[in-house]
């Protein structure tokens, strides 16, 4: 190659430099940039004259100065302190409702149990009753008002639940798009650079959003995973997410992949996780349903114990107490989106004072045990135990036994089956094949009572005993309706399920049922005394009503006297005609540590000492003692007394319990953000090492270049004249 050929080169190459510097100097403010310089290499050399002779320089390749690794490293920060800024920000301000005195519960309570040691200390007093009842409205209101906040923000994390996942959508097709333009555009393997910045910026917003990983493919185009390793962007392919209801809470977004075909789409509100959207859904799991169940579980626990108690005893009118509190909310039961089955269970509490702040999913598993409970989140299992059964003949059998439960502590939910060889009855539990022939209709072993006298006793015959109502969790649940409708459609089959939420919307339902403060029953339904005749040194320790559903039985005089022939008690109780009945076959009595207890007519004695044969005690209606609080005293009591969450704590020690959990997760997440923000700012100046714009170097390079430029240009000169001096010898 000729000295021009040479100087060209170098001119355009050190062209192209500065082209490059410009471009860097010009992009030093635009997001997302990477740094690029021309590489330039040595032409190939020529061989003349036993030599190599060098032919100048050439551009290989526009570099861009990036690192993959650090690249995903800031992916990670940005994820990272996406998440922890979301939850704190929610956390905090779930954590400034709850403890702040003029919006939290605790003062609320306090006042509350205040008013009712009041009217206990005074139970005659109307004005210590009025301000009872006021301060039962203030509480329910107040529930009501926590429960109202949390639900508004509940609200603003759906919303940017959906806000986020469109914002994921858009920047997946993006991707997408950019994949196809970067594959066509790619020539010799080197694809456009500024293209190339494109996809890693929105890759870095798309993490700023989810959690996700990538690989790349042959031809350049890069592959996009979220959460749990579902795919989000293949090549220039993308999958769309949607946020609805996929779990059948209306009041709650999943998020599922949308289908190809318009059907149902796939639920993986489980996988995701990382970045905003995975710090909303963590939010709502941990801090808004958590607060909200609890909230509702004390005020669901608190109104049904004092309705409880008010009903056990007398107002001032002599009447029995009715509830204090309207009608306690029962669980709100949502059908899984994708069942077969239209029917609901029909699901009551049982106990609850069993009751967790859970949600709850009964499935529907098929089997020898149909259907299973299981705590959500968490998926813990719950032990469930049949209370009733329902039955069916099989095959030619005719008849359906009549079962009943002996022993609720040996009874599981299992199905089971009845047969016969002609002499014998029994049966067997299916879910472990284990066979008990029926003593006297009683299979002691499985804990049942079967009464078999209107069925044959052809051999072979078998019937299907199935549960139908199962206890759990302080839950009763009736799933009859699942498995007996007369539409076929409406029947459960395996794989259905349903989401029981016990407590999420109690405390926001709480209302005060009395109006007029006379009707506060702070005395004791029953009173019981000591016959003036008696001789021994037994005496009354305690009596009090237990059950107010059949006030006449309950309001019976009743004469307790001691036998001393049997070391028993007998009960005789005087009706409304003056007719004396012995109930003792009715009654129950034990005795423990010297204290023994006689149960008869809903109320429950308690006598401690030793009694003479023929000592009496006499128990009625608490009549004409209006100063009577023993009942009141029953209900200031259950302040201390531990009811809520399975008889852990009280109810201020579960409000407190919130405010724990609550001030945990907030603390938490303010320690999650700002180690996050430290890290990401790590990252961002490793990156900015590497592929940011230094003004100063480009000024630099823009000098160096332009004087190599320059060179290049004298080099050119000097061959013109070389050549026109070569020309000048050739003509003369």
């Amino acid at each position: 190659m000729s000295i021009l050929g040479t100087g060209i080169s170098g001119l355009l190459a050190f062209q192209q430099s500065l082209a490059t510097t410009s471009h860097n100097i010009a992009n030093a403010a635009t997001e997302g940039y990477s740094r690029q310089r021309a590489e330039l290499s040595a032409r190939p050399a020529q061989f003349l004259g036993g030599s190599y002779l060098g032919q100048g320089v050439q551009v290989s390749n526009i570099r861009r100065l990036q690192d993959e690794l650090v690249g995903a490293h800031l992916r990670s920060s940005l994820t990272d302190n996406a998440n922890s800024e979301v939850r704190a920000a929610f956390a905090e301000r779930v954590d400034r409702l709850l403890a702040d005195e003029s919006t939290g519960l605790a003062p609320t309570l306090e006042n509350y149990f205040a008013a009712v040691q009041d009217v206990a200390d005074d139970p005659t007093a109307i004005p210590g009753r009025t301000v009872f009842l006021k301060e039962a409205e203030t509480l329910a209101a107040r529930f009501g008002a926590v429960n109202g906040q949390l639900e508004e923000q509940r609200s603003l994390v759906n919303g940017q639940i959906k806000t986020t996942v469109e914002e994921i959508n858009q920047y997946a097709q993006s991707l997408a798009d950019l994949n196809r333009k970067i594959v066509s555009g790619s020539t010799s393997g080197s694809p456009a650079n500024d293209l190339l910045d494109q996809r890693d910026n929105l890759l870095n917003k798309l993490s700023e959003k989810i959690d996700l990983s990538t690989s790349k493919q042959d031809d350049g185009a890069i592959n996009v995973f979220i959460g749990n390793g579902q795919a989000l962007v293949m090549g220039g392919g993308v999958r769309q997410l949607v946020a609805a209801p996929l779990s059948g809470d209306k009041t709650n977004l999943d998020i599922g992949f949308a289908s190809s075909s318009g059907g149902q789409p796939v639920d993986v509100t489980r996988f995701m996780s990382g970045g905003e959207l995975g710090g909303l859904l963590e939010t709502r799991a941990s801090v808004l349903d958590t607060a909200q169940n609890e909230l509702g579980l004390i005020g669901l626990t608190l109104a049904t114990k004092f309705n409880e108690k008010n009903q056990m005893g007398l107002d001032l009118n002599g009447d029995l107490g009715g509830p204090i509190f309207d009608e306690v909310p029962q669980p709100v039961v949502h059908k899984a989106t994708g069942n077969t089955a239209s029917n609901l269970p029909d699901v009551k509490f049982a106990d609850v004072t069993k009751l967790t702040a859970s949600d709850y999913q009964l499935s529907d598993v098929g089997g020898a045990t149909p259907f299973t409970l299981t705590r959500v989140p968490g998926n813990a299992s719950v032990a469930l135990v049949a209370e009733q059964f329902a039955t069916a003949p099989i095959g030619t059998s005719t008849g359906s036994p009549d079962v009943e439960v002996a022993d609720a502590s040996k009874v599981t939910a299992s199905n089971l089956r009845l047969s016969t060889n002609g002499t014998i009855f029994q049966l067997t539990r299916l879910s472990d094949n284990k066979t008990e022939t029926l003593v006297n209709g009683v299979a002691a072993e499985l804990g049942l009572s079967i009464d078999t006298s209107t069925l044959s006793l052809s051999s072979g015959d078998s019937w299907d005993i199935k549960p139908s109502i199962l206890v759990g969790d302080g839950l009763r649940i009736d799933t009859t309706g699942l498995t007996a409708a007369v539409s076929p459609a409406k029947n459960a089959v395996p794989g259905d399920s349903w989401l029981i939420q016990p407590t999420r919307t109690a405390a926001s339902n709480i209302k005060v049922a009395i109006t007029d403060p006379e009707e506060i029953a702070a005395a004791a339904a029953v009173s019981a005394n000591s016959s003036d005749l008696n001789t021994g040194t037994a005496t009354i320790e305690s009596v009090r009503a237990f059950d107010t559903s059949d006030s006449t039985t309950l309001f019976q005089r009743a004469i307790v006297s001691y036998d001393e022939t049997t070391s028993q008690y007998t009960v005789n109780a005087q009706n409304t005609l003056g007719a004396w009945t012995d109930v003792t076959s009715s009654a129950t009595q034990t005795t423990t540590d010297g204290v023994t207890t006689i149960t008869a007519n809903g109320w429950e004695l308690k006598i401690k000492g030793t009694p003479d044969d023929g000592d009496e005690f006499i128990v009625a209606k608490n009549e004409d003692n209006p100063g009577d609080n023993r009942n009141m005293l029953a209900m200031s009591a259950l302040q201390d007394d531990r009811l809520v969450a399975g008889h852990t704590t009280t109810f201020q020690g579960g409000y407190n319990s919130i405010l724990a959990e609550v001030g945990s997760e907030t603390r938490q997440a303010q320690i999650a953000r700002d180690s996050s923000a430290v890290l990401l700012a790590d990252a961002q100046a490793q990156r900015e090492s590497i592929s940011g714009v230094n003004l100063d170097e480009e000024a630099a390079n823009l000098i160096r270049f332009q004087q190599a430029y320059q060179a290049a240009a004298q080099v050119i000169a000097v061959s013109s004249t070389l050549f026109d001096t070569l020309l000048s010898a050739v003509r003369r």
